[in-house]
């Protein structure tokens, strides 16, 4: 019946108001024509919806930007963002690439092997990709094309691997799938840890075959220099077992496990490494105060655009047209692939599973899909977006720190887009990968 009921209210709704469809449209054009900022459409295009379809006044449209940003859980983002710009301005990010290189600088393609595990690393403790990408790139990229990379297999080993870090927990993207879909934060992060790995490990390949195809030359092993980067690197390397130890081991939360990482990278870098000066941490809050603005406005954004889509029953439509379209899980599953796939061509994946992971959630409720498995999906499906054009974040952050052609660096990362859609497909169709650490946690 309520089917029926929103069928027809939906189609009555669409005749009566193709005008101010036309509005929107046009509107959306204009503001992307005219360059605006990602929160601006959002946030531009909601305010009109709300004012063309909806009789409520604008307090409304402020109290939801206000109820969105006075929720405890969004605390650990920017301690998350401020420990992972530290560790990128310190010696900490320095010290995981030295160890990656001495433990496989002996391997064909090692170097290359050696970003994506840093990579992987720094991910673990930074939780964004941007940053990571930053931090390992900026280093690594010179090493690379020193040691006779191709210009293109620096590039896009780089620009792909630097995405890795919103599926390493700890992850801002997954903490905000967990305040949408109010899944467990906790299992959400331990079911990042085997796609992760797994991602990294079809990456690697791909960097040993281009090894042997470009007859890169090796550097024998040597205990000594891999004992000495070991040695310098393990106040490193602690960081993410002092975080993850204590989520897992309820020792404390999330949100108190970021404030952890942000006091102890800070005691690293002026205590242990005595590097970092005090204008260097005020130049580092400065950069995350910005890097914060940006996340935090489009959050609010996303989350009024997503009020306005439930006051008009889009998610109920939606779930009725997958329930009348989609006959399996397996369907849903493939549907879902290709909605996250298209979505991550043209927005962040902060607004995309603000908008987007609750429309879905009760159709996957109803083909039995685990909310921490989709929540895996979603992460994996939207870093996709990451690398691809036109608006993949990390193809803009390496185009500007590489100081590269944008198309170049796109170009470079078709490869290794190749192997994260190989991952995708394995992760979302062999469900084990991401639930069976899971299922250690709360026992």
């Amino acid at each position: 019946m309520r089917s029926t009921v929103h069928h027809a209210r939906s189609k009555n709704q669409y005749k009566e108001l193709h005008l101010e469809l036309i509005i929107v449209l046009i509107s959306v054009i204009l503001l992307v024509l005219l360059g605006a900022q990602l929160f601006l459409v959002i946030g531009g295009i909601s305010l009109l919806l709300f004012f063309l379809y909806l009789d409520i006044p604008m307090f409304y449209v402020v109290k939801t930007m206000f109820d969105t940003v006075n929720n405890p859980m969004l605390l650990a983002i920017p301690l998350y963002v401020f420990a992972g710009a530290i560790m990128a301005r310190g010696e900490i990010a320095k010290r995981l690439i030295e160890l990656a290189e001495a433990s496989l600088g002996w391997l064909k393609g090692g170097l290359a092997v050696a970003s994506v595990l840093a990579c992987i690393l720094f991910a673990a403790i930074s939780g964004s990709s941007p940053v990571t990408l930053i931090a390992i790139g900026t280093i690594m990229y010179p090493a690379l094309i020193k040691n006779g990379y191709k210009e293109s297999v620096a590039l896009g080993v780089l620009t792909v691997s630097g995405s890795l870090g919103i599926l390493i927990p700890p992850s801002i993207p997954m903490i905000v799938f967990s305040i949408v879909t109010r899944t467990d934060i906790d299992k959400l992060f331990i079911a990042g840890i085997i796609p992760g790995a797994v991602t990294g490990i079809i990456l690697m390949g791909l960097c040993i075959y281009f090894g042997y195809r470009d007859n890169i030359p090796t550097n024998k092993f040597s205990s000594n220099e891999f004992g000495r980067a070991l040695w310098r690197g393990i106040p490193a390397l602690i960081m993410p077992i002092l975080i993850l130890g204590g989520i897992y081991s309820g020792i404390y939360t999330v949100t108190e496990a970021g404030a952890v990482a942000a006091v102890y990278a800070i005691l690293v870098e002026f205590l242990v490494f005595r590097r970092m000066k005090v204008k260097d941490l005020m130049d580092t809050l400065y950069e995350s105060v910005l890097i914060l603005g940006i996340i935090f406005i489009i959050i609010v954004m996303a989350t009024v655009f997503n009020r306005f889509l439930t006051l008009q029953d889009v998610p109920f439509m939606l779930v009725d047209f997958m329930q009348e379209t989609v006959t399996s899980q397996g369907m849903f599953l493939l549907f879902t692939l290709l909605l996250l796939i298209v979505v991550g061509l043209f927005m962040d994946v902060i607004s995309a599973i603000l908008i987007i992971a609750p429309l879905l959630v009760p159709t996957a409720i109803a083909y039995d899909v685990d909310l921490i498995h989709l929540g895996i999906i979603f992460i994996l499906g939207l870093e996709v977006g990451y690398v691809t054009p036109p608006i993949g974040i990390n193809l803009f952050v390496a185009s500007g720190i590489f100081n590269k052609p944008f198309t170049k660096v796109a170009s470079a990362s078709i490869p290794y887009l190749i192997c994260l859609l190989i991952a995708l497909v394995l992760i979302t169709y062999i469900p084990a990968i991401s639930l069976y650490l899971t299922e250690f946690v709360g026992r």
